[in-house]
């Protein structure tokens, strides 16, 4: 046996692998490395498809009730630490039963379609517009004092009423009531949700019914 071949037995015998196959082992973890880098990827992405999803309504672009209660809480809490006031509106659709019993439901949820583009169009980036049931919005007016509120929500009505929305050769009239409740301390979000709900429907009490026309 000559001196290479003793030496690679040697080397064989203390059990170290030959340099190709560590090699060969090397590449072979960075593959799987990579692929579990894609993986990982791919986990992110739709992780984070299905946290738009459960924040989302499911007909308009808005957020839904869940993440709308959500926002109130955390308004809370910088309330209850900085004082940081907040207003929170009610927004009750009128007479989106009579669309849809006239024009039918796909035409229903295209004025609610309609009503939530122009809420979402009116509103601060740092407000927040949601869906809540089903002809009930909700917002949140960061920053706002009562009076601003009540101030804002008179410019909504008269952005919401001042075109029809044209579904299939139709003009549909869209308004709606509005209630407004602040920030208190003590509050949970349900109760301020449901003071801005009370407050609507006192502005309902108020105001007669549109008349739809085509």
């Amino acid at each position: 046996m000559d001196s290479v071949g003793g030496a690679r037995i040697a080397v064989d015998q203390f059990g170290v692998a030959p340099i190709v196959s560590i090699e060969d082992e090397l590449r072979d973890v960075r593959r799987e490395r990579d692929a579990l880098r894609r993986e990982n990827r791919v986990l992110k992405i739709a992780v984070a498809e299905l946290e738009r999803v459960s924040e989302r309504d499911t007909l308009t672009p808005l957020y839904n009730r869940r993440y709308f209660l959500t926002a109130i809480h955390h308004r809370l809490a910088r309330f209850e630490r900085h004082a940081e006031c907040a207003a929170v509106v009610f927004v009750d659709v009128n007479q989106l039963k009579y669309i849809n019993d006239s024009f039918g439901h796909a035409a229903g949820d295209f004025a609610l379609m309609e009503v939530a583009a122009r809420l979402a169009a009116s509103i601060r980036s740092t407000d927040v517009a949601a869906r809540i049931g089903g002809d009930e919005f909700g917002l949140i007016l960061d920053q706002s004092t009562e009076g601003g509120a009540r101030a804002q929500i008179e410019r909504l009505g008269e952005v919401l009423s001042a075109g029809p929305a044209l579904y299939d050769g139709q003009e549909i009239e869209l308004s709606a009531c509005f209630g407004v409740a602040m920030l208190q301390v003590g509050m949970a979000e349900a109760d301020i949700l449901a003071a801005a709900d009370r407050d609507m429907y006192r502005c309902k009490q108020r105001q007669d019914g549109p008349r739809l026309h085509r």
